[in-house]
């Protein structure tokens, strides 16, 4: 989850009253016994631009929740870097990140939306997108950091419940080991660096194929600072999978790669139809012009 949508500079967020209104949602962040020390002082930063409500290491990561405006955003490494997750603090139904609606538009290609694995959870904005969207979905996430999950719950409403499961792991030993398979798979899985090398890797997507359930698609984020690096990933992803199309989101610049053994020929009609369906909260039929197949 490493959406290249770079921070803007905003206003110092007025009083409490978004961050009030996200806490009815999210119960947890109103509940300051629940919170870690270091976010119960909320700390202004020298520009007075921001709130940074959270900032902690973990084993792997720098972990920062930083308030700016009505939207709460999560950042590894530092607040410099690209975003992980935002959310609204007025709607916390609503999908600000423009990458997770054009993944979120990748459902259209198939019919079979019994269920989910999403590895990378960052701030669980796509889990929750599809448990709000698709309610029947059983839904796995895989995340290395436990630190990333109660981050996830305490301050941009994830919630899990007996169809919605994290599992704390390493997500390619996950997929090696698992016999499971799934109709939708989402990579998502970032580091302060991008996609963590084991990630990435040709016997990965080999093994993200076998996990792959008849009829369904991967969905990847693959967008990454160098070029090179990106094209390598979607020529990984081409090579496991007997069809592949991608679009490349027009602010964030972010790669969305969709691959499977069977994927419709009709771009525009499967996303009209998913429209029509009216299960997501945001059109998707204007994102047609933006899918091409994947290079060779």
């Amino acid at each position: 989850m490493r959406p290249r949508e770079r921070r803007l500079c905003g206003a110092l967020l007025a009083g409490l009253i978004g961050l009030l209104g996200f806490a009815r949602e999210c119960p947890a962040l109103g509940d300051d016994a629940t919170r870690p020390a270091e976010a119960r002082g909320v700390a202004k930063t020298a520009a007075s631009h921001e709130r940074v409500v959270f900032d902690r290491k973990s084993k792997w990561n720098r972990i920062l929740v930083i308030d700016r405006k009505d939207e709460r955003s999560l950042f590894f490494g530092d607040g410099n870097g690209d975003t992980q997750s935002t959310v609204s603090l007025r709607d916390p139904r609503a999908v600000p990140m423009e990458y997770i609606r054009h993944a979120g538009g990748a459902l259209a290609f198939t019919p079979k939306r019994g269920s989910a694995l999403v590895v990378g959870l960052g701030g669980g904005t796509y889990p929750m997108l599809l448990r709000r969207s698709f309610p029947a979905m059983t839904i796995d996430v895989v995340e290395l950091d436990p630190m990333v999950r109660a981050v996830a719950r305490d301050y941009f409403g994830f919630v899990e419940d007996g169809s919605m499961r994290v599992h704390i792991a390493d997500g390619a030993a996950f997929i090696r080991r698992t016999r499971r398979r799934w109709d939708i798979i989402f990579l998502d899985a970032y580091g302060a660096a991008g996609v963590p090398a084991a990630l990435a890797t040709g016997a990965f997507f080999a093994g993200v194929a076998r996990r792959l359930a008849p009829g369904g698609l991967v969905i990847a984020n693959v967008s990454e600072n160098n070029p090179n690096r990106e094209r390598v990933l979607i020529t990984r992803i081409r090579n496991a999978f007997r069809e592949c199309i991608l679009q490349r989101t027009p602010t964030s610049d972010n790669v969305i790669v969709v691959a499977g053994f069977a994927l419709p020929k009709d771009i525009e009609g499967s996303l009209r139809q998913l429209d029509r369906e009216g299960a997501l909260p945001f059109p998707v039929a204007p994102m047609a012009p933006l899918h091409r197949s994947c290079p060779k």
